[in-house]
């Protein structure tokens, strides 16, 4: 089959009577020719490149169904060249199927029809978008997982509102179920630069932070690197985390980590903490919150600032905050340098000067 004719079978529009079969692409032997042609000649990233750049050209939900071989060959080869294809067809569905849930709620209807039938013949587009939408999101996650700048590249799209609102407030739905995994890249940090303080005893380091999507993971690894390599100086000896806990935290899946919790060692608060010698209940507005993003965290001079106290409010969690969405992510936090002296007190004064503005 030529590329045109190729072409031609994937821009047809999808019928109501092909909706939801996922098969539907193996419906055309010689589609399922140029796959394994592509694999076995060794040049299936070309392949899936040249497709990702004309999904646009395609019926939405046939371009979701192909998003699964190029997420495939994303994750076969480790290739995220073909992510930019997949993340503009992302946002064009889910413009699509958000637009048909809040026209549903207009129409004071408090769940969508319960058949696709009726979906399609009120907007087919839509219809073809939303029975897609769940395989686009899981090879989406194939490329967000792997490439910051394709998350960059998401995160300008505008689309933030949309998918927060399809994954916590949209009724449930089998086509949503793996919409939430890529609310989450939008909240996960990459190579985040941090600055640790302790001022009690006027000590602090440098941190690096990556792949995080909430600040209690954050702390979580935090901490457990501080115990680690710094315990004695910090006054943590012994990190006091449950072992399943501290292996979910690190990308795996045990299953009696779910009956455990965490309760953090210190009291970790943004800068605005950094002259203080020790924590004072009016400082609880300066608390980092464990739910929100890490790069919500305030930063002085390119870093994310977390201030240490011993005593005070320690806060607990439970496992679902450490759990990590795919198994491409590398959650960690990794200690780059402790602060001499001097570079304490030029980092104290560098955060004066912010608190002042």
């Amino acid at each position: 089959m030529s590329e045109e004719q190729l072409m031609v079978f994937l821009s047809r529009e999808t019928t109501l009577e092909e909706l939801g079969d996922e098969a539907l692409l193996h419906s055309c032997p010689s589609f399922g020719e140029a796959v394994g042609e592509a694999i076995n000649s060794g040049n299936l990233i070309p392949f899936t490149l040249e497709l990702s750049g004309r999904l646009g050209e395609m019926d939405l939900y046939k371009a979701c169904l192909l998003s699964n071989l190029i997420g495939f060959a994303c994750e076969k080869e480790g290739d995220t060249s073909a992510g930019r294809g997949v993340i503009e067809l992302f946002s064009a569905v889910c413009t699509q199927v958000y637009e048909m849930f809040q026209g549903a709620k207009a129409k004071g209807e408090c769940e969508l029809p319960p058949e696709v039938t009726e979906l399609y013949k009120e907007n087919a587009r839509q219809a073809r978008a939303y029975c897609g939408f769940n395989i686009l999101c899981v090879s989406t996650m194939a490329f967000l997982t792997r490439d910051v700048a394709l998350r960059q590249l998401l995160a300008g799209m505008g689309l933030e509102e949309k998918i927060t609102y399809l994954s916590e407030e949209a009724p449930e739905s089998p086509y949503l179920k793996s919409v939430t995994y890529v609310d989450s890249m939008l909240k996960t940090c990459s190579d985040l630069k941090l600055l640790v303080l302790q001022p009690e005893k006027r000590q602090g380091f440098l941190a690096t932070a990556n792949d995080l999507n909430n600040c209690f993971h954050l702390l979580f690894l935090l901490e457990e690197q501080i115990a680690e390599s710094l315990g004695h100086k910090y006054g943590l000896e012994s990190f006091p985390a449950a072992a399943s806990l501290i292996r979910l935290a690190h990308g795996e899946y045990p299953e009696e980590a779910w009956a455990e919790s965490y309760n953090t060692a210190f009291v970790e608060c943004n800068y605005n903490t950094a002259d203080h010698a020790e924590f004072r209940n009016e400082d609880a507005m300066a608390l980092i919150w464990g739910e929100m993003p890490p790069d919500c965290i305030p930063t002085v001079d390119g870093r994310a600032v977390i201030v240490l106290f011993e005593g005070g409010l320690r806060r607990g969690f439970d496992a679902s905050f450490l759990f990590v969405p795919h198994n491409a992510l590398r959650p960690y936090v990794r200690l780059e340098g402790e602060l001499t002296e001097q570079e304490y007190g030029t980092w104290l004064a560098k955060i004066n000067e912010a608190m002042k503005r």
